[in-house]
């Protein structure tokens, strides 16, 4: 039983990766085509500091969310759990395609050999687009959800500020403005606790 359980995790890490690509890099692909791309900041934003340090937790976004699947005991929570990943990846990259933006600030030149070639693997994997809502926290805030429900001893203390440096990385390493942050909140908010009531309503 436990073996069908650990298959159906890698099965749906490995679906979720390529569909999550798919439509993200669509996304990406579509706003680069389009001759404007606005960005929309506060005057305050400006003063945010370039932190590399932060790039750290940055880097660790999809191996944080994928790590609750070790945590999931029960395959029905298993199943579901997807079921929102699957909609808080559909109805975001639908917003990006709809209301394209794109992130305004430069990044500064990076003298650490290391965090450079990190920003490189950024500037491979991620963009300045696909901003608003942000999906770097959307998952980071479903991510620290999943783990405060499915662990029961103070590790899970631990894990949610890892979780939350994660989401407020996407400030410092100048990934995602201000709204890009509140509208993936938003976004996890609706993903955790209304598409569970609609669903039931449904079934009903």
């Amino acid at each position: 039983m436990k073996d069908n359980l650990q298959r159906l995790k890698i099965k749906y890490i490995i679906f979720i990766t390529i569909f999550f690509t798919v439509l993200y890099k669509g996304a990406e692909f579509y706003a680069r085509t389009l001759d404007y791309v606005p960005s929309y900041f506060m005057t305050w934003e400006k003063k945010i500091p370039f932190l590399t340090i932060f790039m750290l937790p940055y880097m660790t976004s999809a191996p944080f969310f994928f790590g609750t699947f070790l945590t999931i005991k029960d395959e029905k929570k298993l199943n579901f759990y997807v079921k929102q990943a699957i909609f808080l990846t559909v109805v975001s990259i639908a917003i990006f395609f709809i209301v394209p933006m794109k992130f305004y600030f430069p990044k500064p030149e990076i003298a650490n050999p290391i965090f450079n070639f990190f920003f490189y693997v950024l500037g491979q994997l991620d963009s300045s687009f696909n901003q608003c809502p942000s999906l770097h926290v959307s998952f980071a805030f479903l991510s620290i959800a999943i783990y405060c429900k499915e662990i029961k001893t103070k590790l899970k203390y631990l894990i949610s500020i890892w979780g939350f440096l994660i989401a407020i990385s996407v400030h410092f390493v100048y990934q995602h403005h201000f709204i890009d942050f509140v509208g993936g909140f938003i976004m996890f908010l609706i993903t955790w606790y209304i598409f569970p009531k609609f669903i039931k309503s449904v079934k009903k």
